[in-house]
């Protein structure tokens, strides 16, 4: 019988699959979706193979429930965030760190492409996560348009460039460092939007809430 993690049947669910996400989310920082394996998810995760299996059919459906967590976990603190800032440009700042911090913490920089890594149902509801993720950032945009803060444009085309430029960034460690590419992506986005310069100051010199 495979040893139970947790107090009762449904914490040692809960622990395994955080384990599995875990494991997954940590080889996706080191190698393509395409290439990893439900053993080596099983390896990572310090479980037996039978046990993943009953959990997830396989790696894709793991995948989806993995990015569901992530979004999840995102809306969430990102809802915390940014419910006390009225400044469309702030709530920006604020979504673009925090967009930033999913990316490092969850590795999900590996899952660009992972749509063509698999199956169309699979594409489609990876999709479907990300959008909700997008949505936050059109409506801060909207706002942001509205305000006369950055100039009128494609909304959805603008988020898409600022997800990619997201996508790309790997922050350093040191935390002097790490601040200054904050503020040159920051400072990038918000002048690739229109934002006037005293807009662009104003952003990057104000204060974040505590844990940023």
């Amino acid at each position: 019988m495979p040893k139970i993690i947790g107090e009762s049947l449904a914490s040692h669910r809960e622990l395994t699959r955080a384990r599995l996400f875990e494991a997954l989310g940590s080889l996706m920082g080191e190698q393509s979706f395409e290439s990893i394996t439900m053993s080596q998810i099983a390896e990572r995760a310090g479980v037996g193979r039978t046990a993943v299996y009953n959990h997830f059919a396989d790696k894709e459906v793991l995948l989806l429930a993995y990015m569901r967590e992530v979004t999840s976990e995102f809306a969430r603190v990102l809802k915390q965030r940014l419910e006390a800032e009225p400044d469309p440009l702030i709530r920006l700042r604020i979504y673009i760190r925090s967009h930033l911090q999913m990316i490092g913490r969850y590795h999900v920089k590996a899952g660009m492409g992972l749509r063509r890594q698999m199956s169309g149902q699979g594409a489609s509801h990876l999709h479907d996560h990300a959008g909700l993720v997008g949505e936050v950032l059109i409506g801060i945009l909207d706002e942001a348009m509205e305000c006369g803060q950055i100039a009128e444009q494609n909304t959805l085309g603008a988020v898409h460039l600022i997800h990619a430029t997201l996508q790309g960034q790997r922050l350093p460690k040191d935390p002097e460092h790490r601040e200054l590419a904050l503020a040159l992506v920051e400072t990038f986005i918000l002048r690739g939007l229109g934002a006037t310069e005293e807009n662009v100051r104003h952003v990057t010199a104000s204060a974040l809430p505590s844990g940023e």
